[in-house]
């Protein structure tokens, strides 16, 4: 029977809503007990835990989860379904570079452990990929020693302009731990960071020292997260290559005194994600080769008007064609209006791996609903061709 996977349900463009399906969620209250240390940093950890009590659980024994996402109740398998990002990735990347293997089921039932050496297709696509190749049972993440403290360096910007140079250069340091920037309520503002052992020396102008604890600093950016009744929000992402970030916030700006978004709320939020370097090339995650790369949200908030729903959305298609052609992907979290086209414009040979993938692993019936499952059908039986994302042609088979 056709099955819909959820984390904490925390989604912004109903990819975890089912009508008539059979949804498969988690439990996190009872997560905890089943946390293994497996020692040197790695912990074996339920997918349906909260990061919120893996953090505070890895805390206790010294160590701390490289990035956190700004909402601490999410599920582990369901950030990690979508890359994870935070606002220490300006240093540590996504949250998928830190995952050593994941136990993966398949639409059979059966489970397997899958890594870069096992399986490695599998854990490929499943990192990032909506739980179109099975859901995350459980995770073997590595972890860093904690450090109590974070030294903020805040900051007011006066123009967009001068965010994006700002951004620009800060994107060039590879000693940052910590950068976000924000437009909120008509400010302009960013702050870089430095974790240490202790609170002091934190005396130069505009530094503040903060406790680094997961009910501190990563749980208090997403403005509104919990609209009224009659408000609606559409949240959307755009990751491009370090040194496109100016024209594409240009070209939001272009549009924020523009119907509609001169119409509903629109919040701004930036942060930068710097990749080891022998990260994973993940086929559907936000940012696949680059090094350096630097992220925007775009974040709306109105009445519940269908009309303006679609300019919204309109506008969002817009913004997506030109992260595209920056360079950049969307991330797959967000209200992104991908339609066959844009997806193979975007993902190329991988949507033919990935109808191999879940016809090998009779995944059918899982996750059919959503967009890139779509794009990754083809009709017809049998052997067709269709370009790849350098432009030339593979042959794939389909069932």
């Amino acid at each position: 029977m056709p099955l819909t996977l959820r984390g904490a349900g925390h989604s912004c463009d109903g990819q975890t809503v089912t009508d008539g399906e059979l949804l498969v969620t988690y439990s996190p209250d009872t997560a905890a007990p089943q946390v293994r240390d497996l020692g040197d940093g790695l912990f074996e950890v339920p997918a349906g835990m909260s990061w919120h009590g893996l953090e505070r659980y890895v805390n206790r024994l010294g160590r701390s989860i490289p990035v956190l996402p700004n909402y601490l109740h999410m599920s582990v398998g369901g950030t990690l379904s979508v890359g994870g990002v935070g606002i220490t990735s300006v240093r540590r990347g996504m949250q998928v570079d830190h995952v050593e293997r994941i136990q993966l089921i398949d639409g059979t039932g059966s489970s397997r452990w899958c890594s870069r050496t096992d399986h490695p297709d599998l854990f490929r696509f499943a990192l990032g990929g909506l739980g179109m190749v099975g859901l995350i049972e459980r995770v073997v993440l590595r972890t860093m020693p904690h450090r109590p403290y974070i030294h903020l360096h805040p900051l007011e910007h006066s123009s967009l302009a001068e965010l994006a140079g700002y951004t620009e250069w800060i994107a060039q340091h590879d000693d940052i731990d910590i950068y976000r920037a924000w437009l909120r309520r008509g400010r302009l503002a960013s702050v870089a960071g430095w974790h240490d052992s202790d609170a002091s020396g934190c005396d130069a102008k505009r530094c503040v020292a903060v406790p680094n604890a997961p009910t501190a600093e990563s749980e208090d950016i997403p403005d509104g997260s919990s609209p009224l009744p009659d408000q609606a929000q559409l949240w959307t992402d755009y990751i491009m290559p370090a040194g496109q970030f100016a024209p594409m916030l240009a070209a939001v700006e272009a549009l924020l005194h523009r119907d509609p978004l001169n119409r509903v709320h629109v919040m701004l939020y930036i942060l930068i994600l710097r990749r080891p370097a022998e990260a994973t090339p993940f086929a559907f995650a936000p940012v696949r080769t680059d090094r350096v790369s630097i992220g925007l949200g775009v974040y709306t908030t109105f009445g519940r008007d269908p009309a303006v729903a679609t300019a919204v959305r309109g506008v969002f298609r817009n913004l997506l064609e030109r992260c595209c052609e920056l360079g950049g992907r969307p991330y797959l979290y967000g209200a992104n209006d991908l339609d066959d086209l844009l997806a193979e414009r975007i993902y190329g040979a991988d949507l033919d791996q990935l109808a191999r993938l879940r016809s090998r692993h009779r995944l059918g019936h899982v996750n059919a609903h959503l967009p890139l499952v779509r794009a990754a059908r083809v009709p017809d039986v049998g052997t067709q061709s269709r370009p790849n994302a350098g432009g030339s042609t593979e042959e794939a088979g389909y069932r």
